[in-house]
């Protein structure tokens, strides 16, 4: 097939140059002829003319930018224009930029990593397709050689928003009423995570929303002005889990030697902590010495549902890694490879800590099995791709 993968490099710490790259040498090695189109001013001509020079068959978006692309005097999108089927492969939760994650025609399809995610958007964007769940591409080889892994130290390379000063935020900015319900919501989404991150914060988001909205959105036909609430809810109050889990991880682990890359820990870097350094973030492209330390990477994954993509990179290279996620609850990963992932609790995370920290070789070796044992459950890139074109043929595209 001719494949056509956007790439917009504008991201914070541009991981999408570094994802297409690897996405294109998984298909290119299939076969197939793939470019990379960088999304500026020029892509909808770029994409017209290499579509004219011959048919795209297929082409790949990261987090549906690029799918709301229509040519100046014309409604509908480039792709619909074009027949071209787009995947538009997201890892953020629709309440962040709906515009990228609109069902606008049968030609965008809307892949979701986490299911929690998928369900949000097909309960609040219309759609006549619906977004697609459980089949996503496996981005990452696993290395046959790794680099040598040295410095006795963790790397948690995360940039944040102290919780506090989301907290600050909404008192600056919200009525009162408003700003107790974000904090009181905010609160029970702390707990669960405290509690063993077991209750997703999506769940716990729309459990301690008003009454009178949750009524709304059970309904068979939800208002739009129920799901806009819901939208703006939900988009206010879903980085509160991954900056607490972040900012967990440093309180837990006074004594425990970790190089921290990325922003918004200012209020940590002023405790002076010895055992704790602090240092600017880079960009997906350069930072593979993230991965290189003897204990590994500490990561946050932005929902309890999920890997993270550090998590991915980090088996990529063979290195080590702890995740606070439970995406490993209810699978046949549990019982093996528990011990590789944290909730809030911080006696398990000490205990798992001491456990790399006393052997770092044996805790690699924990981490290249799971990434061995997940690629058994992961989809091959070739039939990936034949669940693609089922649902192209769904749709009656071709």
């Amino acid at each position: 097939m001719r494949i056509a993968i956007l790439n917009w490099s504008g991201g914070e710490n541009d991981p999408f140059t570094y994802f297409s790259r690897e996405w294109q040498q998984r298909l290119a090695s299939l076969g197939h002829d793939v470019h990379v189109i960088p999304l500026d001013v020029q892509t909808i001509l770029a994409v017209a003319e290499m579509h004219q020079d011959a048919p795209i068959d297929l082409a790949f978006c990261w987090q549906g930018v690029g799918s709301a692309l229509v040519p100046d005097g014309f409604t509908q999108t480039l792709w619909e224009l074009l027949r071209i089927p787009l995947v538009c492969l997201h890892a953020d939760h629709p309440c962040y930029n709906p515009l990228n994650h609109q069902q606008s025609s049968a030609f965008i399809l809307h892949l979701y990593g986490p299911a929690s995610f998928a369900n949000a958007a097909n309960r609040l964007m219309q759609r006549e397709w619906p977004a697609i769940a459980g089949i996503y591409p496996t981005l990452f080889e696993l290395a046959s050689e790794t680099a040598p892994f040295d410095g006795e130290c963790f790397v948690l390379a995360k940039n944040i928003q102290d919780p506090e000063s989301i907290r600050h935020e909404w008192r600056a900015r919200c009525d009162a009423p408003t700003a107790a319900l974000l904090n009181g919501i905010a609160d029970a989404i702390d707990q669960a995570y405290r509690d063993g991150n077991v209750i997703n914060h999506h769940d716990v988001i729309f459990v301690f929303a008003p009454a009178p909205l949750r009524a709304r959105m059970l309904s068979t036909d939800p208002d739009p002005e129920a799901s806009d609430i819901m939208w703006r809810l939900t988009r206010e109050l879903d980085r509160v889990h991954r900056n607490v889990a972040a900012t967990f991880i440093l309180d837990a682990l006074p004594e425990v030697p970790i190089r921290i890359y990325g922003r918004g820990w200012e209020r940590f870097q002023a405790r002076g902590n010895p055992n704790h350094e602090f240092f600017a973030a880079d960009t997906a492209k350069r930072s593979g010495y993230q991965y290189q330390s003897a204990y590994g990477i500490l990561d946050v994954a932005a929902s309890n549902d999920m890997l993270h993509d550090r998590t991915s990179r980090a088996l990529q290279a063979g290195a080590g890694f702890l995740l606070s996620s439970s995406f490993h609850r209810g699978t046949p990963l549990e019982a093996t490879f528990g011990d590789l992932f944290f909730g809030g609790d911080p006696v398990e995370l000490v205990r798992k800590v001491d456990v790399v920290r006393r052997d770092p070789a044996a805790h690699r070796a924990r981490c290249a099995a799971f990434g061995a044992a997940l690629m058994e459950l992961s989809l091959p890139t070739h039939v990936f791709l034949e669940h693609i074109e089922q649902h192209i043929q769904l749709r009656a595209l071709r």
